[in-house]
């Protein structure tokens, strides 16, 4: 039920993007014959006045075909004035531009929501969430799910209270009382140090969070930490990006439509609150990844129009289509490596997170 609610959600942020570039061809006058949800071949679909409604099969996506998007289409006679081509080059980059403007104005929408609705208010347990590799922790035995009872000997239900010990004790040993199931086990562990503070200790676990209840905020508080979001993870897609390019642990963290799927329906269960934040977050990584200048993207074709605009003819056919090549070939290597990632996660620890 989780994955099903998942996919309608991605199949929502799909049918902004898709809305806007209709809405924005409509408004300038030209005929959209095609609005999929989803690509082709068809499992429903119906023709509403000009215009082809459906949902495809392959759901990696969705489009709107508008007339004449392409030279060599066979426009009706007496309809040159509603197609694509016809129109002046900025009324073309307005209709390509206004499928990704939509997900950024949704995901501002939606963070807005996620605050003034109420921030998710989370306190740590005692409960191992994670556990650091090569930590004192990994070394001693202690397990994710495992619950930390006492630090040498000493008793308390409050995780501060732990982590404060252990700042204090970097490079000595300590016994750690932990219950796993129904048995109690006494473990000996080292205290490192924390690699962010060499004078503070660290045990190498990560505490689980419990929700006991939201922070709502002012409408006007949460509109602008609505847009501060906007500006900060914007940035953080595009050093994610480059990262893709450099960076083993970049191309790592590259996931396909399966660990998309997957993460977002493990939100629902923490909460509406953190679904509704990491769907704004889908949406936005949605209009940026489609603005890169690349072919077939929506930043492709505005390049295009572009340079179409500057040299004052229209770029050949054949270019077109060459840098098409390239651009779906690059797409198709990334698929592949995060599916690949995905499988991994699949196969291994799973796509295991935390609030």
């Amino acid at each position: 039920m989780l994955i099903f609610i998942s996919i309608v959600g991605i199949g929502l942020l799909i049918l902004f993007h898709e809305t806007g570039h209709f809405l924005a061809a409509k408004a300038f006058g030209m005929k959209a014959e095609k609005f999929y949800i989803g690509f082709p071949p068809a499992m429903v679909k119906r023709k509403m006045g000009e215009t082809e409604y459906g949902i495809g099969f392959i759901p990696l996506g969705g489009y709107v075909k508008i007339m004449g998007m392409t030279r060599e289409e066979d426009i009706p006679s007496g309809q040159e004035n509603h197609a694509y081509f016809s129109r002046p080059v900025w009324q073309r980059i307005l209709i390509i531009a206004a499928g990704p403007m939509m997900n950024v104005f949704l995901a501002g929408l939606l963070f807005f929501v996620f605050y003034y609705q109420g921030v998710p208010d989370y306190h740590f347990n005692t409960t191992v969430a994670q556990v650091v590799s090569g930590s004192g922790a990994q070394a001693a035995g202690i397990q994710p799910g495992d619950k930390i009872l006492a630090i040498d000997g000493i008793r308390s239900g409050d995780p501060e209270k732990m982590r404060s010990f252990l700042q204090h004790h970097p490079d000595q040993k300590v016994t750690v009382t932990i219950q796993r199931g129904s048995q109690q086990i006494v473990l000996l562990a080292t205290v490192g140090r924390n690699p962010g503070n060499a004078g503070q200790g660290q045990l190498g676990i990560g505490f689980g969070q419990d929700l006991v209840g939201t922070l709502p905020m002012p409408i006007f508080q949460a509109g602008k930490d609505a847009v501060s979001d906007l500006g900060f993870i914007t940035k953080e897609v595009f050093i994610a990006i480059k990262n893709i390019f450099v960076s083993e642990q970049g191309r790592s963290q590259l996931s396909s439509p399966i660990g998309i799927v997957a993460v977002s329906s493990q939100t629902i269960s923490l909460g509406w609150g953190i679904y509704i934040r990491v769907l704004g977050l889908i949406s936005l990584q949605l209009a940026i990844f489609n603005l890169l200048p690349l072919l077939p993207l929506d930043g492709g074709h505005v390049l295009f129009n572009l340079i179409e605009k500057i040299k004052g003819s229209p770029v050949r056919r054949e270019t077109f289509e060459r840098v098409s090549i390239i651009g779906l070939t690059l797409f198709a290597f990334l698929f592949i490596m995060g599916l690949m990632n995905d499988i991994q996660k699949l196969l291994g620890p799973g796509f295991g997170i935390n609030p």
